[in-house]
């Protein structure tokens, strides 16, 4: 909340200053108070349509392209009923994910800044989406608890990795996960297929191709190595869990699944799902 309220100083600053740096020389500059006057008035007389446009500046004080309320939610993954925390994260995740790339960090910030204009809009009005949430000094559970950790544990939270983010993946890494998943889905259930009952020889050569295709189409996403390996071990892991359950419950070993009796092969099938599934929406 304090990140958050602190992101709104600033933008109203910026905002002011650009506004004062307008003025001729030969006028004096407009005071915080009458500024704050000036803009409340703007923020109460925009509606919030889905359709309203924002102009928003950058970080660097230039001026950004055009970005629409719902564009700006969905480049940033956020939903309306997103906390000021949500969006602090999300700020912070797209950072570090597009962290050598100028263009897209400052879309990031546009977008940030069209969120947080909106929230203000609704602070400003009496509608807040978490009703719970009164004050900037007011911690959420999460960080109420995080307050009452010994010094070596809050700061050992601050070294986690962060947690896994959803995304919508485009056409192209779609069709990319799509094909590769086909062609080893197939190449397994040949394998599990062809292999006599009472023999069961895991597809690890299946299972490694589909871990290097997921760090490969993760690192296209700008990722670092090690995420990318973890999030694709995620996947891998999350699949193998349901395939294990749907294999203690079909026993293809003890009643075959048509020609697969192979129950290595039911699991893999699986967890090759999750590894693309995780290729295509976490980041």
């Amino acid at each position: 909340q304090i990140t958050f309220m602190l992101d709104a100083g600033a933008w109203f600053v910026k905002r002011t200053c650009s506004s004062s740096a307008r003025l001729g020389s030969g006028r004096s500059p407009v005071s915080s108070k009458r500024a704050t006057a000036n803009l409340l008035p703007k923020l109460h007389s925009r509606k919030n349509g889905r359709g309203s446009m924002f102009v928003v500046r950058a970080s660097d004080g230039t001026e950004s392209p055009t970005m629409d309320y719902a564009g700006a939610l969905k480049f940033l993954g956020l939903s309306e009923s997103a906390s000021s925390e949500d969006m602090v994260r999300a700020k912070n995740q797209m950072i570090a994910r597009y962290e050598n790339q100028e263009d897209k960090l400052q879309k990031v910030e546009a977008a940030y800044d069209v969120v947080l204009m909106r929230s203000l809009m609704k602070r400003s009005q009496g509608e807040v989406s978490d009703n719970r949430v009164k004050y900037a000094d007011v911690l959420s559970p999460g960080a109420t608890v995080k307050q009452n950790l010994p010094p070596w544990a809050r700061d050992l939270t601050t070294k986690l990795p962060p947690r896994p983010a959803f995304e919508t993946p485009d056409n192209e890494t779609l069709t990319q996960c799509g094909i590769a998943l086909g062609v080893l889905t197939a190449l397994t259930l040949a394998q599990g297929c062809s292999q006599p009952p009472g023999v069961d020889n895991p597809p690890g050569l299946q299972l490694s191709l589909a871990l290097l295709g997921s760090v490969w189409l993760l690192r296209k996403k700008n990722l670092t190595l090690s995420r990318s390996i973890s999030l694709a071990l995620l996947g891998l892991s999350a699949g193998a869990f349901v395939g294990g359950a749907v294999q203690g419950w079909l026993r293809v070993d003890i009643v075959p699944l048509g020609a697969l009796s192979s129950p290595s092969a039911l699991v893999s099938e699986f967890g090759l799902v999750g590894i693309f599934a995780a290729s295509a929406f976490l980041y």
